[in-house]
């Protein structure tokens, strides 16, 4: 009889040796340790946005051959770094029966399952423990069977540790980015083609007084000079928006990272991002005003960040 999650958003520990599911409506999975590989380790960085630029060279030579993302928690003074191949993983939830508009959430049994008061069968054959503040995954026969549990009551809230299962920096789909990246590819091409106009006429001004009369400019050196300015504000604005279109392009973002929403009106640019948490957001404020300087004006309210660029 295949194992049946019935209520809306309930949370299934799932096992990579475990047969087929049957899910209704939505499920919160936990992925045993069959599924990940972990490491501890004490780096001298404050974040665990920073420490992950460091989760490959943790991990080099330990993993068994495959593409792998990479997961970091702190914990207390350290941090709990997890690998996992996402490609694996959605094939082993597809060959179970769980399909991508069934699953809520993904987490890790090591960031979940820190409470469990006795061992909690996960297959036919093995059962997840806690040990040293690690979870675990063990033979049966090395545990008191009487005390195992094979339910997961004693997990009452899940963390904020929720994986994606792709390795792109931005937590879009092709299909929610398309609208953004037209937007963006429309905007550079139009203020390309106003630059190079503006450039243009900008030489124009610049060059012998003879051109005046061919291209029939203002004659007065006070009506010139009047043009002059505005196209070279013109010219610098459009610079700047062009800066700031490849800024955003090259923002380094995580897995946990995205944009949300993006609009262009009245000359002023306002861009959203989301993150699960502040200090993730505040890596994105800080390479925004490290490119920008003071052009942006940004505000910070809770796990959404909006940057205003005039």
């Amino acid at each position: 009889m295949l194992p049946n999650f019935k209520s809306n958003k309930v949370i299934g520990l799932i096992d990579k040796y475990t047969g087929k599911i049957k899910v209704v409506d939505k499920i919160n999975i936990i992925l045993t340790p069959s599924y990940y590989w972990m490491k501890r380790a004490f780096l001298e960085v404050k974040f665990s946005s920073s420490a992950l630029k460091y989760a490959p060279s943790i991990f080099e030579g330990f993993l068994p051959e495959g593409d792998y993302a990479y997961y970091v928690v702190k914990s207390k003074k350290e941090f709990i770094f997890f690998a996992y191949n996402p490609d694996e993983i959605i094939s082993s939830l597809k060959k179970k029966g769980v399909l991508a508009s069934q699953i809520a959430g993904i987490y890790f049994a090591q960031n979940e399952m820190g409470d469990i008061q006795a061992p909690i069968q996960c297959n036919k054959d093995d059962v997840i423990v806690l040990h040293n503040e690690t979870i675990l995954q063990v033979k049966k026969y090395l545990v008191d069977e009487s005390t195992m549990k094979r339910s997961l009551e004693d997990i009452k809230q899940l963390s904020k540790h929720k994986i994606t299962l792709h390795k792109s920096s931005i937590t879009h789909s092709v299909k929610e980015l398309t609208p953004i990246i037209a937007s963006l590819a429309a905007l550079i091409i139009l203020y390309t083609v106003q630059l190079f106009f503006t450039y243009g006429q900008l030489n124009i001004i610049e060059a012998k007084p003879s051109v005046f009369k061919e291209y029939k400019l203002p004659s007065t050196f006070i009506q010139n000079t009047s043009i002059e300015k505005k196209l070279r504000k013109s010219f610098k604005a459009q610079k700047s928006f062009r800066k700031l279109i490849f800024s955003i392009l090259k923002l380094p973002l995580s897995q946990r990272q995205r944009i949300s929403s993006l609009s262009y009106e009245k000359e002023e640019f306002t861009i959203a991002f989301e993150a699960d948490n502040y200090a993730r957001l505040r890596d994105v404020e800080l390479q925004l005003r490290k490119d920008l300087g003071k052009l942006v004006k940004i505000d910070i309210n809770k796990n959404i960040m909006k940057v205003k660029i005039r």
